[in-house]
């Protein structure tokens, strides 16, 4: 019996690694995550060009110059949208049927698209960060603090790997939402205003409540898992556990979804 389940178990994720290759929109969402990469860069080349035209006092004045700021959320949707469209598109293709005729025990079927989620959040999320922080290497330079976050290339590391991280787990949260709301439309306005209309309303609220929901919205946990300078309320533990409920209440709220309701 175990290995039969071990079979169906692979024989389920290759099936969804298949499905995830063969989809037209993650390569679409691949291209927006590449552009919104570049957009960033262009951003900070533009950033760098005012800064080394300013005036020493005014230098002094200028904002840190992390290119996961900018460039991030918006790999986090693409990237999360991604992860949103290996439930969200059987749905609309009706094919979720005849995937859980191949597949009987649901919850297998949702934990080997979780898999192959969490696969393709680590591996564009790692991809993107990289990217991202070898553009800030090369515009920055040798430039100092504090448009520099970095002026060594090893302060990075944990930016960068934090980075990968909740990009991952947005992955994972959107999966979790699809299999939720079952709707394309639903799953990318939900996860794009949880990584971009959330992080920008909450500038608008009093200091004291921007800073309570800002501290917990997935864009701004990189620099709090980081343990990099912020202006945030938690801790490297505290975000690491605000990290893990939003996966396990997203998985939770899917797998109960999955199973118990009819396709």
């Amino acid at each position: 019996m175990s290995d039969l389940l071990d079979r169906t178990w692979r024989d389920a994720v290759a099936a969804e690694w298949m499905k995830v290759r063969s989809l037209r929109s993650t390569w679409a969402f691949l291209a927006g995550g590449t552009a919104a990469t570049a957009l960033g860069a262009l951003i900070l080349f533009m950033l760098v060009s005012s800064y080394d035209a300013a005036t020493p006092a005014e230098q002094a004045k200028y904002e840190t110059a992390d290119p996961t700021v900018v460039t991030m959320p918006f790999v986090m949707f693409f990237v999360g949208a991604i992860g949103a469209m290996l439930v969200t598109s059987e749905y609309a293709t009706r094919s979720i049927g005849p995937a859980m005729l191949a597949v009987p025990q649901r919850r297998l079927l949702l934990g080997a698209k979780a898999t192959v989620a969490g696969l393709v959040g680590l591996g564009c999320g790692a991809l993107f960060a990289l990217l991202a922080f070898a553009d800030a290497r090369l515009l920055l330079g040798d430039r100092p603090k504090p448009i520099n976050p970095w002026p060594q290339w090893t302060d990075a590391i944990p930016t960068v790997l934090c980075a990968t991280v909740i990009v991952l787990v947005t992955c994972l949260v959107a999966m979790g939402v699809g299999a939720v709301v079952r709707s394309t439309a639903a799953a990318l306005t939900i996860i794009g205003a949880l990584v971009l209309v959330a992080p920008i309303f909450a500038h608008f609220l009093p200091t004291v409540w921007q800073l309570r929901l800002a501290s917990i919205l997935l864009p701004n946990l990189t620099p709090q898992l980081a343990g990099s300078d912020h202006p945030y309320l938690l801790s490297q533990g505290g975000a690491a556990l605000v990290t893990a409920a939003y996966v396990l209440l997203a998985l939770a709220a899917g797998a109960i979804s999955f199973t118990r309701r009819d396709a």
